[in-house]
């Protein structure tokens, strides 16, 4: 291979490091000898179809030795089926049944409760057992296996709550180039992606591709490994990659579900992007195929606004109309509007948009700009009141002076001259202009409200002389047929704000996103730092907080406290500590935080072995909230790792007082084990 498109799995120079855009792959003209050999292939032949048992995580495969321990055959049945699921081409180990024979008997119970997922149980029951006979220990086996469940287990539960942080913790151990369960390997994948460590991915990665002979991935594997790379890395990068991997195919075709994915994002990247590369013939065709035969709203929607922006509306619109029959959602409907628009079919357009306007009013600017259009052509036809509704609710939502001064001039020519003046003085208080203080001079007129209209041109005289006599000399509308126009509504909230509260925290971001330099105004600012928070997006979240503290009263203390809870999610407890002693909180703010600053420590303290501190944390904790069961656990151990087993056993016994708690039972035993009672 050329020096342009060697890979370089083992690690990577200080060139190529500088460029984040190629870390996978060596920057071009930059030779790397023997980097081929990195990531070899499997020989001919060897290639695994097959997934043996000995390829699994023993975590995986520890329920099956115990099942045959227990003579329990239509239970390994059961979980050789699973298994086989989980992973296509599964063969059971070949030591299944001798392994059996040699590992200890007493261990049954153990075993129960590990397939349970019972770690407080297991640890009870150790303890138990090292009471009545100080010699017994589990076996290594169960131990080993133990350790690594429990793992599993912990990253398993902070990945389906997205607490990447904690995860990236929990992961730190990990090896890529060595773990045997990909599981794990993807999962800390994942929580790297999610914090934006692209070099930390690209580690993960080299580990994961670079296995060679017995310890090479499955096809399988290394195809999803693939596409997750896919998320953060180059196309070419990909491709790259996948020629070095299957050599046989001499880089000119991908498997096919990879190139899928390849063409999934090349198209996402058209469609978002002004200066993306046009997408092959080949990569349209292919999702074309998938699509028509899954009828996926994702690729379908890929394909129409691909379409839409290709300059082709009637096959967008084609692409739309099966997504919508699929599952209709709001960028559907607007794909769809935009295919019929753009074909100049300005009657079907609109009658779709009056059908749909409660999926378009996701988007009130894009609502707005929709129907404006058919307020100023009374010739074009009745609108409904249902339309009239949903364009005033828009306005009111996005505090559109211009759209409100179309609504006030629809209900003046109407007729309608209360409505009219309520919306000509809400666009004229929003933005001042001559046209609608001129809608709002003729309302009052037509009202016979001389008084306010002689105070509107008092007010307004000096600024707009030149408008007064043909104000004067217009005549009155005429009577024509409309829908009926209310005035404006009190209470209706912004759309944003509509979102946050419903904690559809991307629609959030994606309007406060519509509203352009307005978006940097504090009481903005403050609520797009509770939708990234939402999201546990921590940086992103405290930025947006540091913005809003130049608002004042209630937004600078909401700003404040969500700073507050930024730093702490991103684990930055000092930086949490002195934002609290230099900004000003409500009491009950400030406990919240400091209590959560002062449990960060002690965990830390403790995981450190710092016991003394770990007291100190817990201390000043309890002087600001009640402690909970689990600290209180922690603070026992703290006693009893510093050598204070009476207060220790105090701890416990009271603990176990209130409610009957294994831990703290198996706690005591242990204690009086060691004191020899």
């Amino acid at each position: 291979m050329s020096g342009a498109s060697m890979l370089v799995l083992a690690g990577i120079t200080a060139a190529a490091a500088e460029d984040p855009a190629r870390l996978l792959i060596a920057n071009p003209g930059q030779a790397y000898p023997g980097a081929a050999a990195q990531i070899a292939p499997a020989a001919e032949g060897t290639a695994q179809s097959a997934v043996q048992g000995a390829e699994l995580d023993p975590v995986e495969t520890a329920a099956l030795y115990y099942y045959v321990r227990q003579g329990q055959m239509e239970r390994v049945d059961a979980e050789i089926a699973r298994l086989e699921t989980l992973h296509p081409g599964f063969v059971p180990p070949q030591d299944l049944y001798t392994a059996s024979e040699v590992v200890a008997p007493d261990e049954s119970s153990l075993w129960e409760m590990f397939a349970a997922d019972d770690f407080t149980g297991i640890d009870a029951e150790i303890i138990r057992r090292r009471a009545e006979d100080p010699s017994w220990t589990p076996t290594a086996d169960f131990q080993g296996k133990l350790v690594r469940k429990k793992l599993r287990v912990r990253m398993s539960e902070l990945a389906l709550a997205e607490d990447w942080l904690a995860l990236l913790d929990a992961s730190a151990g990990l090896d890529p180039a060595t773990e045997t369960d990909i599981d794990l390997a993807w999962m800390r994948i994942d929580a790297l992606s999610a914090a934006g460590d692209r070099e930390g991915l690209a580690h993960a990665f080299r580990g994961l591709l670079a296995r060679k002979g017995a310890d090479r991935l499955s096809d399988d594997h290394l195809i999803v490994t693939l596409q997750k790379a896919l998320k953060d890395f180059p196309v070419s990068e990909i491709h790259t990659l996948a020629a070095t991997l299957w050599p046989q195919q001499q880089g000119t075709q991908l498997p096919a579900v990879l190139r899928l994915a390849v063409a999934r994002k090349q198209i996402a990247e058209f469609n978002a992007s002004s200066g993306a590369a046009p997408v092959t013939e080949d990569q349209l065709r292919l999702l074309a195929l998938e699509a028509r035969n899954s009828r996926s709203p994702e690729d379908l929607s890929l394909l129409g606004w691909h379409d839409l922006k290709a300059e082709q509306p009637a096959t967008a619109e084609e692409w739309f109309a099966l997504a919508m029959q699929q599952a209709p959602d709001p960028e559907l409907a607007k794909g769809m509007y935009l295919s019929l628009d753009r074909q100049g079919d300005d009657k079907r357009a609109y009658a779709f948009a009056a059908e749909h306007l409660t999926d378009l009013s996701d988007d009130p600017v894009f609502l707005m700009n929709v129907l404006s259009p058919r307020f100023g052509e009374p010739d074009a036809g009745p609108l409904s009141e249902d339309v009239v509704r949903a364009y005033s609710t828009a306005i009111l939502e996005t505090s559109a002076a211009d759209h409100a001064e179309i609504l006030g001039w629809y209900a003046y020519n109407s007729r309608q001259f209360e409505a009219a003046e309520a919306w000509f003085k809400q666009s004229l208080g929003w933005e001042a202009s001559e046209d609608r203080l001129k809608g709002l001079a003729l309302s009052l007129l037509r009202r016979d409200r001389k008084k306010d209209y002689a105070a509107l041109k008092s007010e307004f005289g000096g600024i707009y002389p030149g408008i007064w006599t043909e104000i004067a000399a217009a005549p009155a509308p005429k009577p024509r047929k409309a829908a009926s126009v209310g005035e404006p509504r009190a209470g209706v909230k912004s759309s944003y704000v509509r979102h946050f509260e419903a904690k559809n925290y991307p629609g959030c971001l994606r309007e406060i996103d519509r509203l352009g330099q307005a978006a940097v105004r504090p009481e903005i600012a403050v609520v797009r730092g509770w939708c990234e928070l939402g999201l546990k997006r921590f940086g992103a979240a405290r930025s947006s907080f540091e913005r809003a503290m130049a608002g004042s009263g209630q937004v600078r203390s909401d700003a404040v406290y969500g700073a507050g809870l930024s730093l702490l999610g991103a684990r930055l407890t000092d930086e949490a500590e002195a934002l609290i002693a230099a900004s000003p909180l409500t009491e009950a703010r400030e406990r919240e935080l400091r209590s959560e600053i002062y449990v960060q420590r002690a965990r830390s303290s403790f995981d450190h072995k710092q016991y003394g501190r770990t007291l100190a944390a817990l201390d000043a904790r309890a002087s600001l909230v009640a402690e909970s069961r689990d600290l209180t656990q922690m603070r026992a151990w703290a006693h009893y790792h510093l050598g204070q087993a009476a207060q220790a056993k105090a701890i416990f016994r009271q603990l176990n007082m209130v409610i009957r708690d294994p831990g703290s039972i198996a706690a005591l035993e242990v204690i009086n084990q060691q004191e020899g009672r």
